[in-house]
């Protein structure tokens, strides 16, 4: 099906502008020749639902020609571009994207860590950014500012998944350490240790009343933990290769993990549901949409793919990019769907017809982990180049 892009308005937009906060503030279009610019951006994105991807492209150039740091029309250069089979020319239009955002304080870089970051996660609350590294650290970040808080976690083992709780006063790690840990997020300090998993934990998930907590291991195995005191609720084997990803749907009651296959399991009983995608190659990600409907998954089929958790039925690809996905994450309202990995973008698709709407692409190395603000405003990405990203995502 040919992906259409609608007028990107730059309030509301997918990437849009918080006007209210001088850091994110977007003056691009204040000269007198935003007008002009505008009107070029829109009669691309006619051209382009007509599949005239050739005379968009010349109405989109026009666009950034009149204004450089103009990015939606950057960005939807470079999907028509795409569209039109020219990579190397999208991906240049993709960055030049980004400079643009980031000049006009759509986008935030933060260096991070010294070594790679493996996993980005949102306190209930959206006042913090949890970040975890292969340095063996997790920071916490004032997302509106970029400046990093004063609590330290020190997890003395390369940090390979963390996940909030829903009260936000304890954060989960899995680490390289093939120990699961939970910290307190206001002193730093460890909690609890808990073990069992025989290889590198690389995923963790609360569930939504914060009483479990599920991990995945390298060692092929998920486990339920109880989060008050650190017992064994039960332990989910079956995989033959590591679990890559563990997510709870939103009510709680099932489970989904991701190797090789996707599985779904009896959050209370440890019993196997339903098996799905099991297609011979790695799937790295799963997480559930807002209302259980759907699960989202990525792998090194270089899809994304939308299936329903009931049935097992696929119901809808999505595709572009060249290389594997490493994470997925729905938006809270559930229409916007952020997918990354080896190709060092971040794409963003509107649901449920699955346009795609945004490529970023500020990274110089994979994307490990993608995450949403709870209130839909900020994505923020996580790298091995050692940096995070944060992007205006309403």
């Amino acid at each position: 099906m040919r992906r259409t892009l609608r007028p990107l308005l730059m309030l509301g937009c997918m990437l849009g502008v918080l006007a209210s906060t001088d850091a994110w503030a977007d003056h691009s279009l204040a000269r007198p020749s935003a007008r002009e610019a505008r009107e070029h951006l829109d009669r691309g994105n006619v051209l382009y639902d007509q599949g005239k991807w050739e005379a968009a492209i010349d109405e989109y150039r026009e666009a950034v020609k009149i204004n450089p740091d103009f990015a939606d029309a950057h960005n939807n250069l470079g999907i028509a571009l795409e569209s039109a089979g020219d990579r190397d020319g999208a991906r240049e239009e993709n960055r030049l994207a980004f400079e643009a955002s980031e000049k006009t304080g759509r986008a935030k870089i933060l260096h991070a860590h010294s070594k790679p970051v493996r996993a980005v996660a949102f306190s209930p609350d959206g006042h913090t950014l949890a970040t975890g590294s292969d340095d063996g650290t997790v920071k916490l970040w004032d997302p509106r500012s970029g400046e990093q808080k004063p609590v330290h976690i020190e997890n003395a083992s390369p940090v390979k998944a963390i996940a909030y709780s829903r009260s936000g006063g304890i954060l989960a790690t899995g680490g390289q350490d093939s120990a699961v840990k939970i910290w307190d997020t206001r002193t730093g300090e460890l909690k609890l240790t808990l073990t069992g998993h025989t290889r590198p934990v690389i995923a963790v998930a609360f569930s939504p009343d914060g009483k479990t907590l599920a991990s995945g291991s390298k060692d092929g195995t998920v486990r339920l933990w109880d989060t008050a005191t650190g017992a064994l609720k039960k332990a989910m084997k079956g995989q033959l290769y590591g679990v890559n990803s563990v997510a709870f749907s939103p009510d709680g009651k099932t489970v989904a993990s991701a190797s090789y296959d996707i599985r779904l399991w009896d959050a209370q009983t440890g019993e196997l549901k339903i098996v799905l995608a099991s297609q011979g190659r790695s799937i790295n990600a799963v997480a559930f949409s807002p209302s259980g409907a759907r699960l989202a998954s990525g792998g090194e089929d270089r899809a994304a793919k939308l299936w329903d958790p009931v049935s097992g039925d696929l119901k809808l690809t999505l595709s572009g990019q060249d290389l594997p996905f490493n994470s997925v994450a729905f938006s809270p309202e559930g229409k916007t769907l952020a997918a990354a990995g080896w190709e060092d973008t971040v794409r963003l698709w509107e649901l449920p017809a699955g346009e795609l709407k945004r490529i970023l692409a500020p990274h110089s190395a994979l994307v490990g982990s993608v995450a949403f603000s709870p209130d839909g405003k900020v994505l923020a990405s996580g790298s091995n180049d050692t940096t995070v990203m944060l992007w205006r995502a309403e």
